[in-house]
């Protein structure tokens, strides 16, 4: 076999996932609806998350970044790194809407089809898209 020939197959082994490694049970889009909003939060297998809540009034905000299972526990951890809209415009005119740079929430998952987030605010029951 020739070198490179080697060496490709030496690749494909070292990026495949372990045998027995299955994906990670939060992936997917999850959404929920409480209090006159809706989101729907996407969680994919690179690390990715986007997220749009829409508000009873229909103004969207739309969150993307990356996510990571955080310490010991059961954590979610969300880290921003764009929002929109980014301005809010009013009568009196307009204003930047700031965004913390990350969100934590403890989950628990109760079967395939329901997660649910809680934060300082309280908890979040999301249901399995599709």
């Amino acid at each position: 076999m020739a070198a490179t020939g080697r060496l490709a197959i030496a690749l494909m082994l070292f990026a495949a996932p372990p045998a027995g490694a299955g994906a990670n049970p939060l992936v997917g889009t999850w959404l929920a609806s409480q209090g006159g909003q809706a989101v729907e939060l996407t969680l994919s297998a690179d690390g990715a998350f986007a997220r749009r809540d829409l508000g009873p009034g229909g103004t969207d905000m739309t969150v993307s970044g990356r996510w990571m299972m955080a310490g010991s526990g059961p954590w979610l951890r969300l880290t921003i790194e764009d929002w929109a809209p980014r301005r809010a415009c009013g009568l009196l005119g307009c204003t930047a809407i700031g965004m913390l740079p990350g969100e934590t929430y403890r989950y628990v998952l109760h079967g395939e089809d329901r997660l649910l987030l809680e934060d300082s605010g309280g908890p979040t029951e999301y249901r399995r898209a599709g």
